[in-house]
């Protein structure tokens, strides 16, 4: 049995895109699958909301990725989230990915090397990515099986650039023949407004796959965020829990996830 990678991307900041990705790991914990969330966006809101704001793991991603520490060193499995574990990621990540683009032999292939060793162990591994078409971006979708892409609803400016983000998953596919364009996922939706309305007309003119759930504009993700927990452990019963829970299973279908480690 092998992992299924699913990559969470979009060059653009502020589109939920962690929200969306943590969110999504603790749905399919709770739906049975083994989860590991690796965090490649040097912000590390993802290691923040999945471990902790008062400290950061011992071993993070970029001591893995520059070759100092194993894989299997860095896995955290006691989060904040039952069932999944974590790969965290600090600001000193964004020191590395500025030293591996000035290597003469950078490799896109990094992470899906270092991937390699645990890839029977979970069901599913997440990567959350930076706001950015960058070399961590591109690792991400060379070790990806699938990618997601989160877009902003109700936004003027949701679409724009999205071409770029569609060419970067195209050039991916040279390196990575099996990655796949999992589809869009609208995020911080509200279908009371205008131009939420208009975003989730037009989308499909982008996307061949559009899931037909959405992340809502939604206080109580906020809220949940700001005492450091999913919306589904703020609120299981709450409008965007019951969202995030078929965003899941829709994902999960895409990504052709089974449970094989679990058991």
């Amino acid at each position: 049995m092998t992992a299924k990678t699913i990559a969470f991307s979009n060059h653009k900041g502020g589109v939920a895109k962690t929200s969306l990705s943590v969110n999504i790991a603790d749905a399919l914990a709770r739906d049975g699958y083994s989860v590991l969330f690796v965090d490649l966006d040097p912000q590390g809101n993802g290691t923040q909301l999945v471990y902790g704001y008062d400290e950061t793991p011992a071993i993070t991603v970029e001591q893995v990725l520059a070759g100092k520490e194993s894989i299997a060193a860095a896995i955290v499995d006691k989060t904040q989230i039952p069932g999944v574990s974590l790969i965290g990621a600090t600001l000193k990540l964004a020191r590395l990915e500025r030293d591996l683009q000035l290597t003469p032999f950078a490799s896109t292939s990094i992470l899906l090397t270092k991937l390699q060793s645990v890839r029977d162990v979970f069901d599913v591994i997440i990567l959350d990515t930076p706001p950015a078409l960058s070399f961590l971006t591109a690792n991400a979708l060379a070790a990806a099986d699938c990618v997601f892409v989160p877009v902003e609803s109700g936004s003027k400016l949701a679409l724009v650039g999205t071409d770029d983000m569609l060419e970067f998953v195209s050039q991916a596919k040279t390196v990575n023949p099996r990655l796949k364009l999992g589809g869009a996922v609208l995020t911080k939706h509200d279908g009371r407004k205008k131009l939420c309305k208009i975003t989730q007309a037009v989308i499909g003119d982008y996307f061949d796959t559009v899931l037909g759930h959405v992340l809502p504009q939604s206080a109580d993700i906020g809220k949940s965020q700001a005492v450091g927990q999913t919306v589904l452990q703020y609120d299981r019963e709450c409008t965007a829990s019951r969202e995030v829970v078929e965003i899941a299973r829709e994902i999960a279908t895409i990504a052709g996830l089974t449970k094989e480690a679990a058991e």
